[in-house]
């Protein structure tokens, strides 16, 4: 044999081994091929199972939740609403805090300036109070002098009354003596020695018989005049009674001074007022 010959059947007996070698390794890996393609057959199908499980689960999750979500939903659109309805109270009460709020400051501001005119009519209230009080205090002096001049003024008034009337009895009398009956009244009081003994013959009042009325024709504070005199029968210290109208007791007249045609007298017992002129006096009532 050629070497050649050698050759080729070496390498002819090498690349047997090395095709047998590989045909066992081929198929020694073709089973475990298979089953590693069986392992991830039956892995997949698994898989397969447990996604189907879990889309299932998941579906029905979804379901569920779905169902959640319209429920949400639900409560979200009935909470906007009840959230509109309370935006809407809320600004409604906002308008009315702000109308409250506006009549209170109103309110304070009205209170603040009637607070203020408060004190300065209070401020005026006392100052015209301090001036009543200095007021008063006058008024009360002036009363008290004006009392005092009031007595003086009523002593005067009554001693220049009883003079008056003192002066004109004693001219009344002094016209009698001198008048044209004096002879008459001399021949009938031969006795007589002078002109004041006949002035006393001649104004000798006479006797009263029954009543004796007359009229108030002036008074001056608690003094009074009257239309009757001793002609009449008036003498001092009779008691009139004064009335008035349809017979309404007025007071008490106490004669003083006596004059021909005249009285005069202090007041007393006033229960109807303040005597006037035109009172009507009677004396000797039974």
């Amino acid at each position: 044999m050629s070497t050649m010959t050698k050759v080729f059947v070496v390498l002819n007996t090498v690349l047997s081994i090395a095709l047998s070698v590989l045909f066992i390794a081929g198929a020694s890996q073709w089973g475990n091929w298979k089953d590693l393609v069986q392992t991830y057959q039956t892995a997949r199908d698994a898989a397969i199972t447990h996604r189907q499980n879990t889309e299932a689960t998941m579906n029905a999750a979804l379901a569920l939740k779905d169902e959640a979500i319209a429920s949400w939903q639900g409560r979200l659109q009935q909470t906007e609403a009840q959230l509109a309805d309370a935006e809407q109270n809320l600004a409604g009460q906002s308008e009315q805090l702000a109308l409250v709020t506006n009549k209170q400051m109103a309110a304070e501001a009205a209170r603040t300036t009637l607070q203020e005119i408060l004190n300065v009519q209070t401020g005026e209230l006392k100052s015209v109070q301090k001036q009543n009080q200095s007021m008063l205090a006058q008024n009360m002096d002036l009363q008290a002098r004006n009392s005092r001049l009031n007595s003086r003024v009523l002593e005067l008034t009554t001693d220049v009354t009883i003079l008056t009337d003192e002066l004109r009895n004693m001219q009344e009398k002094l016209y009698a003596a001198q008048g044209g009956s004096g002879g008459a009244l001399r021949a009938a009081a031969p006795a007589a020695s002078g002109p004041d003994e006949l002035a006393v013959a001649m104004t000798r009042p006479p006797a009263v018989a029954g009543e004796i009325r007359g009229e108030v024709i002036e008074v001056n504070n608690r003094y009074a005049s009257i239309n009757v005199g001793e002609a009449a029968g008036v003498t001092a210290g009779m008691t009139f009674m004064v009335y008035r109208g349809g017979g309404e007791y007025v007071a008490d007249l106490t004669v003083e001074k006596v004059r021909p045609r005249q009285a005069g007298g202090r007041l007393s017992t006033m229960v109807q007022g303040n005597v006037r002129a035109g009172d009507q006096v009677i004396f000797g009532i039974e």
